[in-house]
């Protein structure tokens, strides 16, 4: 497992565990369900390393994913969004995302 994230973002996840220091300090990446766009991933901080986590250092901050999440997903692409948090994608996204739903003629509001 890789991850790849400007250094506005690491300041900004940095930031985050340092204003929570009651909180874990592992940064899980997880799958957060799918939307029109396909799957939507989203991060937490979580102390809980399970037996089948990945794991990846950047710049002291401990990344930790789900191995059959990685094996699927592939490596993991974190961006800063300001004023909307961060946007985490993968480096494996499905060819048949991004279609829509019928429900919303292309739109995320299904």
């Amino acid at each position: 497992m890789k991850v790849f994230a400007p250094e506005s973002a690491i300041n900004a996840l940095k930031e985050i565990i340092s204003d929570n220091q009651d909180k874990p300090h592992n940064v899980r990446v997880y799958f957060a369900g799918f939307a029109c766009s396909g799957p939507n991933f989203a991060l937490a901080l979580d102390n809980e390393i399970e037996g089948e986590d990945v794991s990846y250092d950047l710049e002291g901050i401990h990344f930790i994913m789900n191995q059959d999440e990685f094996l699927t997903y592939g490596n993991v692409i974190i961006q800063e969004m300001p004023n909307r948090g961060f946007v985490v994608m993968v480096e494996n996204m499905p060819s048949n995302g991004g279609g829509g739903c019928s429900g919303c003629s292309g739109g995320c509001d299904c």
